[in-house]
């Protein structure tokens, strides 16, 4: 099974109603598009990341960091090289995560690793105050690899992207069981759907055990590496739900305690994602 795939498949279906709109609010002024954010340090060009096409360039460079033939800095096909007008969500939907000409599920699992990693990123540089933080937090390049900035340079570092991969889908499945609604008929439904996204076998196999399994919080706590992957797991957790139950609010407030996640580290990612 390829994690990074189904990972690209998952975001690409939406396992909250409110995905697609997190995404793009994640890449405004309000989260890592906004001056000084981590993706114009992070991807190169400073300042604001929105405006002349910068917003889509950077993406284009996310989409395309993990992606096999992919150069880096490449714009994926579908993707426009202009971020302005109305079809800035098209765009994005299309080439960061499916539906698009040209894209394809590793791109979209790529460019959402690359995006939970910059935002985890950004948060934790702004856990002490923006200057502090900035010179706190070096990203090096094993930072960056985790975060989905950069390619694997062998073949211990494409395992480690994969298990980072894994574990964030189980997060992702783990959180959507916060409510307790995921009964038989809601697991063949979103297994369902995404099978139309074109996932194996193997993989149904795997997120149908996954759904079924009990929640299990602290497995996915105690695989967590580092801060910079806990950071990641929460992000892609308050992706995988509405967060409008009580069940999921509380759900949200352990899995931060179980990863020791700092209080402001979590309030920028609501923030970046459009999360009350």
């Amino acid at each position: 099974m390829n994690a990074m795939d189904l990972l690209g498949t998952l975001m690409n279906s939406g396992m909250s109603r409110s995905g697609g709109r997190r995404i793009e609010h994640s890449m405004g002024s309000g989260g890592m598009g906004g001056p000084g954010g981590i993706l114009g340090q992070v991807l190169g060009g400073g300042g604001s990341a929105a405006g002349s096409g910068g917003l889509m360039d950077m993406l284009g460079k996310m989409a395309g960091t993990l992606s096999q033939g992919a150069s880096d800095g490449a714009v994926p096909a579908g993707m426009g090289a202009s971020g302005s007008g109305g079809g800035l969500l098209g765009n994005l939907a299309g080439a960061l995560f499916g539906g698009g000409a040209g894209s394809s599920r590793s791109t979209a699992g790529a460019g959402g690793m690359a995006m939970l990693g910059g935002l985890a990123l950004e948060a934790l540089r702004k856990m002490g105050g923006a200057s502090a933080a900035a010179q706190s937090l070096d990203i090096d390049d094993a930072t960056r690899l985790v975060a989905g900035l950069r390619k694997p340079a062998n073949v211990e570092e494409e395992q480690q992207v994969m298990d980072v991969a894994s574990l964030t889908l189980k997060a992702m499945i783990n959180a959507a069981k916060a409510d307790g609604r995921i009964d038989e008929m809601e697991t063949e439904r979103i297994v369902g759907k995404l099978k139309e996204g074109g996932i194996s076998d193997e993989e149904q196999r795997f997120v149908a055990e996954e759904m079924r399994k009990p929640m299990d919080m602290d497995s996915i706590a105690r695989a967590v590496p580092n801060q910079q992957v806990a950071t990641q797991i929460y992000a892609a957790s308050l992706l995988a739900i509405e967060v409008d139950t009580d069940k999921e609010r509380r759900y949200l407030q352990d899995l931060a305690a179980a990863l020791k996640l700092d209080n402001k580290a979590v309030g920028y990612l609501h923030s970046a994602l459009g999360v009350a």
